[in-house]
């Protein structure tokens, strides 16, 4: 498989008029009587930034799998065979458009990689998963991230946790590994609930009180470990 010419993606090369995704300006078309003041709105508010975040992602979609054609891990014709593959491009394609977050975005690219490269779960849980970053927020994969090992995470992030804790709740190493967390109790008890109800996370109350060991102890479920695994 050749290598895909990212240089014909860029606006600079490809006229941008020729690339412009025309689903808002359909979808505005049909609405009656203002119609066509709704046509014209949208295209002045949200072509431009709408063209360029699409360009922006084939581009980077593009790099991904380029990665992997250098690296041997695929060839053209494995991925036209690939249904899962298609179907991972195409969802998350959808998803980034929606979509500004870098760790998002991150994950998204990771799930494309990760199937081309065979490595997605079966596809129940692969659109779960893809579903999951649309209408997830970052701190939400934030905290599964740090969930999945939190010694690990926190090593990775030059940091080790404090000697003197004897006892505690998870909270403390909420707010200890994410400090932009720090005093916003309200909204991550939220998405920890969040995650508890969707059967990525183990445990239901952040402020139990149990052992050092205990709060630096892994709360993610076998799930939201492979969650962890597709978008890493």
């Amino acid at each position: 498989m050749s290598k895909i010419d990212i240089e014909l993606i860029d606006p600079a090369i490809e006229p941008a008029g020729e690339k412009i995704n025309r689903v808002i300006r359909i979808a505005a078309g049909a609405v009656p009587i203002l119609g066509g003041a709704m046509v014209e709105f949208f295209n002045s508010m949200f072509e431009g930034p709408l063209s360029k975040r699409r360009t922006e992602w084939m581009i980077q979609v593009s790099e991904v799998l380029n990665e992997i054609v250098e690296g041997g891990v695929i060839t053209e014709e494995n991925l036209q065979e690939n249904e899962a593959f298609i179907s991972t491009v195409a969802q998350a394609c959808n998803i980034a458009l929606r979509n500004h977050e870098t760790e998002k975005l991150d994950a998204l690219r990771n799930a494309i990689k990760n199937t081309a490269a065979g490595k997605s779960p079966e596809d129940d849980y692969r659109q779960l998963f893809l579903n999951f970053v649309d209408v997830c927020t970052v701190t939400h994969i934030r905290l599964l991230h740090l969930f999945l090992d939190p010694e690990e995470w926190v090593a990775r992030e030059g940091k080790q946790f404090p000697s003197s804790w004897s006892m505690g709740g998870i909270d403390q190493v909420i707010e200890f590994a994410l400090p932009e967390l720090q005093g916003r109790e309200k909204i991550y008890k939220v998405i920890w609930r969040d995650l508890y109800q969707r059967g990525l996370i183990n445990t239901d109350n952040l402020g139990t009180t149990m052992s050092a060991h205990g709060m630096k102890s892994s709360r993610t479920t076998e799930m939201g470990s492979a969650l962890i695994k597709f978008l890493s």
